[in-house]
């Protein structure tokens, strides 16, 4: 046999991403060959530990939300296989009463006397008996249908990373006088749920993963409920099935009320539908700590309000600070879900000057206010806190917890829990969270 030599030859295999749930497996294997409901009572954090899952054909697995109306989260040690359906979607209105919301998905709102905004973040507004048009439609990852001008829309939440993981949100409830005088009314539908599944392995989808919002099926005053959310992460996807977060009375052209869809994996093949606002790429970050809610804006410099969202460019600066404005000058932070005696830092960075540097510690207040010696001329300033994650995973090491530090510290594709967040914020809203694990590994999300 002759022999082969690769002579001035680099070969480089590239390792696949690798993934590690931290799944126990203790709910054992998914596998059901007749339709399914799962109840989630038993799952208060919604975190289900499978072996391995594999919907059959004509197999449809739904769900009943648990008390806290948790989003669905699946923590797979094998492969999942879905061939027939996942719906998590909203429902319509059941006689009076608002259509519940998938799990983690918002109710519609309350109809009649008083009618109510619809629940969620992008809750669709209500329509009053004086009103005459029908409420508004739930919001997500794009704007709903808004009733009229003063029964609008919900406003958009979230990210294209699901982080964290959350569903849609329900439509406004109607009131009205009917034709004997008598007040009446119909009560909102509800958004579509949340899931994530996540696989050690693989995921391949030829069925369907269904979030959609409910359709007011026509009744007079009832708008719809929002797309909920689909997050796949996985070291490899496939498949040719469909992902579907978005209502089912319009087109899939129209991007009315979509919710999210994001597909996690090193290698992505999957080459079904997406139907909703999808992205695709490979985040780490598997799920975000409970105490993920933390904001940090610079509110004002000088008494000058600031923008919402700043370009931090000096040839369009965000604030002028008028020449007679005397040093030193007050800059004013806000706050929340921070723990008191944090150190918050301001730095200004003068375009022709060295750093300036000011310090505060957090109170019961939410809002603080440095004094900094700023030199003249532009530059960009941005405060910054180190925050301590709930539970750190140390003190859960040894631990007979469930699915350790899943829910209290977040946890990475690597199977790390969190440690710290760092937030970073320019003046008015924009804020950047860089979550840092026990061993020092670092993750950026932008926030808004």
């Amino acid at each position: 046999m002759p022999a082969i030599v690769l002579a001035g030859v680099s070969l480089t295999f590239a390792a696949r991403a690798q993934v590690h749930t931290t799944s126990d497996g203790s709910d054992g294997t998914l596998n059901p060959t007749a339709d399914t409901i799962i109840d989630m009572s038993s799952h208060s954090d919604g975190v289900f530990q499978y072996t391995s899952v594999n919907i059959p054909q004509n197999v449809t697995v739904t769900f009943t939300p648990n008390a806290n109306n948790s989003p669905v989260t699946w923590l797979v040690q094998g492969t999942v296989v879905i061939s027939g359906r996942v719906d998590i979607s909203g429902h319509a209105v059941g006689g009076f009463a608002p259509g519940p919301g998938g799990p983690g998905g918002g109710a519609g709102g309350w109809g009649g006397p008083g009618p109510r905004t619809g629940q969620g973040l992008g809750g669709g507004d209500p329509a009053p008996a004086s009103n005459l048009w029908p409420p508004g439609s739930g919001s997500y990852a794009t704007t709903g249908l808004g009733g009229s001008l003063t029964a609008k829309a919900g406003l958009t939440y979230g990210n294209q990373y699901l982080l964290p993981l959350q569903g849609g949100s329900g439509s406004g409830g109607f009131g009205y006088v009917d034709v004997s005088g008598v007040s009446a009314g119909v009560s909102g539908v509800g958004g579509g749920g949340a899931i994530l599944i996540a696989s050690d392995v693989s995921i391949t989808i030829n069925g369907y993963v269904i979030a959609n919002g409910a359709h007011g099926d026509g009744v007079v005053g009832a708008a719809e409920g929002s797309g909920g959310g689909i997050r796949l992460l996985a070291p490899q996807l496939l498949g040719q099935g469909v992902l579907s977060a978005v209502v089912g009375a319009h087109s899939q052209l129209d991007h009315i009320g979509d919710g999210y869809i994001r597909l996690d994996a090193d290698d992505d093949q999957f080459r079904g539908y997406l139907l909703g606002s999808w992205s695709r790429g490979f985040n780490a970050i598997l799920a975000l700590p409970s105490n993920a809610n933390v904001r940090l804006a610079i509110q004002s410099i000088a008494a000058n309000g600031v923008p919402l969202n700043p370009t931090g460019a000096l040839a369009t600066p965000d604030v002028i600070i008028p020449a007679q404005q005397a040093n030193l000058v007050p800059v004013v932070v806000t706050y929340a879900n921070i723990p008191l005696n944090t150190t918050i830092t301001v730095v200004a960075n003068p375009a022709n000057a060295p750093a300036v540097v000011a310090t505060a510690m957090t109170d019961a207040s939410g809002t603080a206010t440095l004094t900094l010696a700023l030199p003249r001329g532009g530059g960009t300033i941005y405060a910054r806190a180190v925050v301590p994650v709930a539970s750190g995973l140390a003190s859960l090491k040894g631990t007979k917890q469930k699915a350790p530090y899943y829910a209290a510290t977040g946890l990475t594709a690597e199977g790390e829990g969190f440690g710290k967040m760092e937030i970073t914020a320019g003046p008015g809203g924009r804020q950047v969270t860089t979550y840092i694990t026990d061993s020092g590994k670092r993750f950026t999300v932008a926030g808004k």
